[in-house]
């Protein structure tokens, strides 16, 4: 059973590392906006592609971001499928409320946005190849240092901390940086779409944060990942305050919801544990 989580929990405004992202026309600054990062001088993806964009404000219900879903950093591709430019607007709820009962991500498309305007998907491929269709992606080693790969759009299907900071917008390579060591929180990293945040893997423990550890997943494998990724893990919870509840997060120490992106499946999402506004057909919108 999913975590009972009280529905007036909503995530507070709090400071977040900023980007210094463009403002988008007709709305305002927020703390989400404030979490998405500057890409104006990102290394691009290499000779023969744009270079990323990426707007970001909040208007009275929504948390509204722009893009063209490029990557900041040198695309090696990973599938037979090209990197596209796209005309993103997505619009996230700007006050995330926790559902009564969570809901099921799509099986195939978009499930939230990371802070670099990139897109992510659940952990789980579609019905291509045969011989690993809907398995783990992530298992199969069929993403990239990022853990993105295309497929109708570059997307997600992980997230790296070290491939979704600041100083790491201007390296070709970001894959080659060192992995946080988990001396401090993990900031902010993503969105999913019912507006919740997701952050990397380490996670405060106290209100002072004078404690960090790394929060782990929920789920256990019971069967090959290689396919049927779904069938291939199972969800056990747990009263260690590190393990995470089935949607792949937990209430932090302010009493805010938030995901954490994890080493293990599902890796960012299991589920909606708030109310997702309407997400875009497969392929962008």
């Amino acid at each position: 059973m999913h975590r009972s989580l009280p529905l007036s929990l909503l995530v507070p405004l709090l400071g977040c590392p900023s980007g210094g992202t463009t403002s988008l026309d007709g709305t305002t600054d927020c703390w989400q906006s404030d979490a998405m990062l500057d890409v104006s001088d990102a290394a691009g993806p290499g000779a023969g592609y744009g270079m990323p964009s990426l707007a970001a404000g909040c208007s009275d219900e929504h948390f509204v971001m722009e893009g063209n879903g490029l990557p900041t950093y040198e695309f090696v591709q990973m599938t037979p499928n090209p990197l596209d430019e796209q005309d993103y607007h997505f619009e996230l709820p700007a006050d995330p409320v926790l559902a009564d009962a969570p809901e099921d991500i799509p099986l195939l498309g978009v499930v939230g946005i990371a802070v670099n305007g990139l897109v992510f998907y659940g952990p789980n491929e579609a019905a291509q190849p045969a011989d690993s269709a809907w398995g783990d992606p992530v298992y199969n080693g069929i993403t990239d240092g990022c853990t993105g790969h295309t497929a109708n759009e570059y997307h997600f299907h992980a997230l790296a901390e070290r491939c979704l900071t600041q100083d790491a917008v201007a390296d070709p390579t970001p894959w080659t940086r060192d992995a946080p060591d988990g001396s401090a929180a993990s900031p902010i990293i993503g969105f999913a779409w019912d507006g919740f945040p997701i952050y990397g893997k380490w996670g405060c423990l106290d209100a002072d944060c004078s404690e960090v550890a790394e929060m782990t997943s929920g789920y256990v494998q019971v069967g090959d990942p290689t396919r049927d990724a779904w069938d291939a893990y199972a969800f056990e919870a747990s009263d260690d305050p590190t393990v995470l509840d089935e949607c792949n997060g937990r209430v932090q120490p302010d009493g805010s919801y938030g995901y954490h992106a994890t080493d293990g499946f599902p890796y960012i999402v299991g589920c909606f544990a708030g109310e997702p506004g309407e997400l875009p057909s497969l392929g962008g919108p």
